[in-house]
């Protein structure tokens, strides 16, 4: 699962990221939680979620698709604004994370829980990407470390 593909972030910059975030009906969006997207300047796509067990990580190849995406059918309009749908938001000028435009991956560790890989810690200079999952949902923690 995580093979070539994210050894082949090794030798790419990051030129986007981006954050899927559940968007509830009235438009408040929930920043913590949703799969996390980066674009290299290869070309590249590739996307960190929660995997289909809801405890172990995923990682995708190219951009997210938005299943809701207009033109939408009575039947899902009225879904939607019932229920809310995730989106994808462009993050990079973010505070956090436009830190990793132009970075390049120097390391990864696997975060292994009972034999799944659960996250993993993406390691650009600095600054430590953390990518978790927990309860169904994948979570993004940053550390910065002035002293490596």
């Amino acid at each position: 699962m995580f093979d070539d593909r994210l050894a082949s972030m090794l030798s790419s910059a990051i030129v986007r990221v981006r954050r899927i975030n559940y968007v509830q009906p009235g438009g408040a969006r929930d920043v913590d939680e949703g799969p996390f997207e980066v674009t290299l300047d290869s070309g590249a796509v590739y996307r960190l979620e929660s995997g289909d067990d809801g405890e172990s990580l995923r990682l995708a190849v190219g951009e997210w698709v938005d299943s809701f995406a207009e033109p939408l059918s009575l039947e899902n309009r009225e879904f939607v604004a019932r229920s809310g749908k995730w989106v994808a938001f462009d993050v990079s000028s973010d505070r956090d994370f436009c830190r990793l435009i132009g970075a390049r991956l120097d390391d990864l560790n696997l975060l292994i829980t009972s034999g799944r890989i659960v996250g993993v810690e993406l390691v650009f200079g600095l600054a430590t990407l953390r990518a978790e999952v927990r309860g169904d949902e994948l979570y993004i923690d940053f550390r910065y470390d002035n002293d490596r």
